[in-house]
C-alpha cells in the first residue's frame, strides 16, 4: 500500500486474536508485525482482543480489517476464504447509525427485519428473509443469549449500544455450526472499547423526555484487560403509555497466559415500558418489565490448531400486565434460565482443517402460564402473593463436524450437525456445504446448501388465554435452504448480488380464521412454507482507495442494497400472525459526508413493502402498505469532546412495524461525549 512521497506506509501488528494466519493470506502481502486493533470472530470463543502501542511508533493508521472478520463456521479463517454472505458494521459505522437502541442499530443491516413495538428498543424483533422472529441467533460476543421463552425477548441484552464496537451478520441457515435455532442467520454483538485503556462518558436528550447516560472505562496491562459499562436510558414516550426506563451494567475481563486466553463476562439489564397494545389493540394499557441477567467464561487456546471451551449462563424474568398496575387482573410472570457448554478442537492436515466439537445446552421456565402444572407452586422472589404453578425444560445436545480446504481458486467447506433433544429417541442429522471460486482477484463466485432447524418456543407451546390456543405437541421446524452468488472485493468498492430459496416444513406459525367473528389463534405446523428471493448490495468507500485519488472526494462512504422475497404457504385462507408478514421489498441507501476535517452527516434511508395484513379494530382485514423512512446525524469529533445531533424518522412519516403500532414522528435528539486515552503501564 502506497502513500504520498517515497515512504511506504507500514502496517505495526501486536497480536491477531490467536489466528495471524487469516490476516496474512486475506491481505495476500507481506506485513511488517508493531500494532494491530482485532475483534472477535463469531465462530469461536473470543480470544486477545486489545490494542497495544509500541514505543517507537510515531504514527497510529486505523485500518478496517473487515476482510477477516470470520462468522461462517466452526473453523477459523479469512472471510475472502468463506463462501457465504457475511455482513459487519465497522466501530466507525456504529458510531454514524442515528440509533437510540441496539434494535434501531441493527435495522441498517441488509436483508434484516427489524420490527419494533415500542420505541428505544423496549420490544423488537429480528426477521431474516422472510422467518420469523424466533428463527435468528443472537450472540454477545459470542455467546448465545436466545431466549427460549419468546424470540421477543432475543434482544433483551445488558449492555448499551454505546458499548457495541462491531457486529456480525451471517445471512442463511448455520445449524451445522451454530446450533439448532440459527435458522435464518446469526448476528454477533462485540463490545469493547477502541483501545486498551480508555474512558468515554456521554450524555444525550431529546424530544418525548428522551434523556440517556452512558459510559465506559478500560483499564488494562500487557496480560490483563477490564471493560466496564453502565447505561441508562427514560422517555416519557410519543403516545400515551409507551413511557420507558431501562438500566445496564456490563463487564469483561481478559488475561493472556502461554496456554492461551482466558476470558470472562457479566451483565445485568432492567427495563420497564408502557406496552400500549403491544399484543392486543383491544387493551391499550398494558405494561411489561423485564430483567436479564447473564455471564460467561471461555478459554482459547493460542494455537492456530487447538482447542476451545465457553460456558454460561442467562436468566431472564418477564412480568406482563394486560392492565397496567390492576392487580385485579392476574400478571403473567416468566423466569427463564438457560445454560450451556461449548467445546471446539481444530485439527489441521495436508487435506486442510478439521474440526470437531460439542453443544450442551439446558433450557428451563417458570411460569404462571406456561408448562406443564407444578406439583407444588413456587413463590415468585419480589412479587408481592404470586407463584409460579407451571414449569417446562429441556436438554438439547449437538454434535459438530466440518472440514474445509482450499485448492488454488476453489474453497470447500463440509459439515454437520447431529441434534438430540430430552424426551425425543430420533437424532436429527442436519448437513450443510459451502463452496467458493475466485474468477477473478476481486470476483468470486459462491454457492451454498444446508439443512436446518428450530425448537418450538414455551410460547408456542404453552401459551394459552382467551384469544390464543396454543399446542404442546409442536414439532421442530425444518427446513433446506440453498443460496448461489456473485461477491465483488477490491479497494474502496465491495458488493454482492445473491439468489436464494428456502424449503420450509412443520413450520411453526399461529394462525385463524380470517372471518371477523374469529377470534381464537393457534400455533400449528404448517405443512409448508417456501421463500425465495434475490438481494443484492453495493458500498464505496473512497478512503480505501490511494490518497490522491480520494483527496477531492467528500464521500466518506455510499451504500446501497435491496432485498425481494416470494412466499409460499399452504395455509390457505387462513390468517397469519407472522409467517405471511415478510417484506417482499426493501431498499437501503446510505451516504456518509465529510462537512470538514472533524464533521461528518450521515444519512440513512430505508423503504419497505410489507407482505400480509392485519385485524383491525373492527375485525376487518387490513392490508400493510409501504414505508419510506429517512434518518440523519451529525458528528463532529474534537480531541476530548464529541458532539452530536440525530433525528429519525425526518419527514415525520406515519409509519408502523406491527399493524396498529403507531410508531414516533420525527424525533430530534443531541448529546456530548467525552474520550480520553492514555498509555498502558
Amino acid at each position: 500500500m502506497q502513500v504520498t512521497g517515497k515512504k511506504r506506509a507500514l502496517f505495526s501488528f501486536s497480536r491477531w486474536m490467536r489466528k495471524g494466519y487469516a490476516v496474512f493470506r486475506s491481505l495476500g502481502r507481506e506485513v511488517r508485525i508493531a500494532v494491530l486493533s482485532v475483534v472477535y470472530s463469531i465462530v469461536v470463543v473470543p480470544g486477545a482482543v486489545w490494542a497495544q502501542t509500541s514505543a517507537d511508533t510515531l504514527r497510529m493508521r486505523e485500518v478496517d480489517l473487515e476482510e477477516v472478520v470470520v462468522t461462517a463456521g466452526r473453523t477459523p479463517v479469512g472471510a475472502q476464504q468463506v463462501a457465504r454472505m457475511v455482513t459487519t458494521l465497522s466501530r466507525v459505522e456504529v458510531e454514524r447509525v442515528p440509533a437510540q437502541s441496539i434494535s434501531e442499530l441493527l435495522r441498517v443491516l441488509p436483508s434484516a427485519d427489524i420490527r419494533q413495538r415500542g420505541p428505544l428498543g423496549a420490544q423488537a424483533d429480528i426477521s431474516v428473509r422472510g422467518g420469523s422472529f424466533d428463527q435468528t441467533l443472537v450472540l454477545l460476543n459470542g455467546i448465545n443469549v436466545s431466549d427460549p421463552q419468546t424470540g421477543h425477548h432475543h434482544l433483551n441484552l445488558p449492555v448499551d449500544p454505546e458499548s457495541i464496537s462491531r457486529v456480525e451478520f451471517l445471512t442463511g441457515p448455520a445449524a451445522r455450526a451454530f446450533g439448532p435455532n440459527a435458522f435464518n442467520g446469526v448476528i454477533n454483538l462485540i463490545t469493547g472499547p477502541p483501545s486498551k485503556n480508555h474512558l468515554r462518558l456521554s450524555a444525550s436528550a431529546g424530544a418525548y423526555g428522551l434523556f440517556r447516560v452512558s459510559g465506559h472505562l478500560a483499564l488494562g496491562t500487557r496480560k490483563t484487560s477490564h471493560f466496564l459499562s453502565p447505561g441508562y436510558t427514560t422517555s416519557a414516550g410519543y403516545l400515551p403509555n409507551t413511557d420507558f426506563r431501562g438500566t445496564t451494567l456490563f463487564y469483561r475481563a481478559e488475561s493472556l497466559f502461554r496456554a492461551g486466553t482466558l476470558s470472562f463476562q457479566a451483565g445485568v439489564g432492567d427495563r420497564r415500558f408502557g406496552a400500549n397494545s403491544f399484543y392486543s389493540l383491544r387493551y391499550p394499557d398494558q405494561f411489561e418489565a423485564t430483567k436479564t441477567r447473564f455471564l460467561s467464561a471461555g478459554f482459547v487456546s493460542r494455537s492456530p490448531e487447538g482447542f476451545s471451551a465457553s460456558a454460561y449462563v442467562r436468566r431472564h424474568h418477564d412480568r406482563f400486565e394486560l392492565i397496567r398496575d390492576n392487580p385485579a387482573i392476574p400478571f403473567n410472570v416468566h423466569r427463564s434460565t438457560t445454560s450451556g457448554v461449548n467445546l471446539n478442537y481444530i485439527l489441521g492436515g495436508i487435506a486442510g482443517k478439521s474440526s470437531l466439537g460439542v453443544d450442551i445446552r439446558g433450557e428451563h421456565i417458570l411460569s404462571t402460564v406456561l408448562g406443564e402444572p407444578l406439583a407444588s407452586p413456587v413463590a415468585v422472589r419480589g412479587g408481592e402473593a404470586l407463584y409460579f404453578t407451571r414449569s417446562a425444560g429441556r436438554l438439547n445436545t449437538a454434535l459438530y463436524g466440518e472440514h474445509r480446504m482450499e485448492r488454488r481458486r476453489l474453497i470447500l467447506a463440509a459439515g454437520a450437525m447431529a441434534h438430540l433433544v430430552s424426551g425425543s429417541r430420533k437424532i436429527g442429522f442436519y448437513p450443510g456445504a459451502d463452496a467458493a471460486f475466485r474468477i477473478h482477484p476481486a470476483f468470486s463466485l459462491y454457492g451454498s446448501l444446508n439443512k436446518t432447524l428450530r425448537m418450538p418456543t414455551f410460547t408456542d407451546l404453552y401459551y394459552t388465554s382467551p384469544i390464543q390456543q396454543a399446542n404442546p405437541r409442536l414439532k421442530p421446524e425444518k427446513a433446506v435452504s440453498a443460496e448461489g452468488g456473485l461477491r465483488l472485493h477490491s479497494p474502496g468498492v465491495r458488493g454482492t448480488l445473491a439468489v436464494f430459496s428456502r424449503k420450509g416444513r412443520e413450520m411453526i406459525d399461529w394462525v385463524k380464521d380470517p372471518h371477523p367473528d374469529s377470534l381464537i389463534w393457534r400455533s400449528m405446523n404448517h405443512s409448508q412454507v417456501d421463500f425465495r428471493g434475490v438481494e443484492g448490495s453495493l458500498r464505496y468507500r473512497p478512503g480505501e482507495l490511494r490518497p490522491w485519488t480520494r483527496r477531492f472526494i467528500w464521500l466518506e462512504s455510499g451504500s446501497l442494497a435491496w432485498t425481494a422475497l416470494r412466499g409460499r404457504s399452504t395455509a390457505g385462507e387462513l390468517l397469519s400472525r407472522y409467517t405471511a408478514d415478510y417484506l417482499r421489498h426493501q431498499i437501503m441507501a446510505s451516504a456518509d459526508i465529510g462537512l470538514g476535517p472533524k464533521t461528518v452527516l450521515s444519512l440513512r434511508w430505508t423503504w419497505r413493502d410489507r407482505n400480509g395484513a392485519w385485524p383491525g379494530p373492527a375485525g376487518e382485514v387490513v392490508s400493510y402498505r409501504p414505508i419510506s423512512l429517512t434518518d440523519a446525524k451529525i458528528t463532529r469529533k474534537g480531541r476530548l469532546l464529541n458532539l452530536f445531533v440525530s433525528a429519525s424518522n425526518l419527514f415525520d412519516e406515519e409509519w408502523m412495524d406491527f399493524g396498529g403500532l403507531r410508531q414516533p414522528g420525527f424525533w430530534l435528539s443531541g448529546g456530548i461525549s467525552f474520550e480520553q486515552d492514555w498509555p498502558s503501564l
